[in-house]
């Protein structure tokens, strides 16, 4: 695969990356970190490349409009992610969309519009190593793979979705993380599995629930958005059900109704599951007590998060802290 980019408007090429096509377990992984100041953009990007794998995630503004034009060479799935933030947005996180898609070859372009923060991240995948991550004879990707062996452009879903927090999460890890040589392959090996199937699982659900999606226009859409990023912004002290509705300009029956259907998970059971996530991240990578841990997910005793931690992962925090 060859992938190259650059910003129009400076006319160089930001990158030129040429990666092999072939699986290689044993290739090791390159790293490259890069700030760029130039009129009309502001541009951080964070590269990682091995065999049949590049990785690219990027935070940048532009102080006027500017275009970013790409190529991308022989065969490809990509699973990309733009988030956006304007000014003026009343969500905490901004507004985000993701989508996988089969790429035979590509040139396209795009705005970046003025006093907009974006953060894209995007895994290009050749066809060889995503057919060793995901078994070609999956259910979870049939129609996909149909359509990879016909040759045809496709997108996994017929419209892109917004980001999870789970997703998210995911991505954070995997561009933080600290591990090196072959730790650090198996890891981002790992994580892009993950954030596969939390893609995959996502349209599956609406998809299942195909006509519920429809129901609801754009401003209830953002209000949903709203109510999912408080809660992740503000999970040690969360407001209440009534609380929130209240925040996001619905009633209470409807926003646990609406969020039920959108998210296919209820509003208590979405606060549990970014407590655990977050808690199981700081466990594992700060060297902080369960204590603490607690205290930050919003868990007044140790002993209630102890509980709440074993039920939802099976084991204690101390038995993660220490491996046993």
């Amino acid at each position: 695969m060859l992938i190259k980019s650059k910003i129009i408007e400076l006319d160089e090429w930001l990158f030129i990356e040429e990666i092999p096509d072939q699986y290689q377990p044993d290739k090791p992984l390159v790293e490259k970190r890069e700030e760029i100041v130039r009129s009309p953009i502001i541009m951080n990007n964070f590269q990682l490349s091995t065999s049949g794998l590049f990785i690219l995630y990027t935070e940048m503004q532009a102080d006027r409009p500017a275009h970013i034009y790409t190529e991308i060479e022989g065969e490809a799935i990509t699973s990309q992610f733009i988030f956006f933030k304007s000014p003026n947005s009343k969500l905490p996180y901004g507004m985000s969309r993701h989508n996988i898609r089969y790429i035979p070859t590509v040139k396209n372009s795009h705005e970046v519009k003025a006093g907009i923060a974006y953060t894209y991240f995007i895994a290009v995948i050749s066809k060889e190593y995503y057919l060793n991550l995901i078994k070609k004879d999956s259910l979870l990707h049939k129609h996909f793979v149909e359509q990879i062996e016909k040759g045809h452009y496709t997108s996994f879903a017929d419209e892109d979705q917004m980001a999870t927090y789970e997703m998210q999460q995911t991505i954070r890890e995997l561009i933080d993380s600290k591990k090196t040589g072959e730790i650090r392959r198996l890891h981002t090996e790992s994580h892009i599995v993950e954030l596969l199937m939390y893609q995959f699982e996502q349209y599956n659900e609406k998809h299942n629930n195909k006509g519920s999606s429809s129901l609801y226009d754009e401003d209830n859409v953002k209000k949903l958005e709203l109510a999912r990023q408080i809660l992740e912004q503000r999970m040690a002290n969360p407001p209440n059900q009534k609380e929130l509705a209240q925040e996001v300009f619905m009633s209470e029956s409807k926003l646990r109704k609406d969020f039920k259907e959108y998210f296919s998970v209820t509003v208590h059971d979405y606060l549990t599951r970014i407590r655990m996530e977050k808690a199981r991240i700081l466990l594992l990578e700060e060297k902080i007590s369960v204590y603490e841990v607690a205290i930050y997910t919003g868990y007044g005793h140790q002993n209630n998060f102890s509980s709440a931690f074993k039920k939802y992962f099976g084991i204690s925090p101390g038995e993660l802290k220490t491996g046993k």
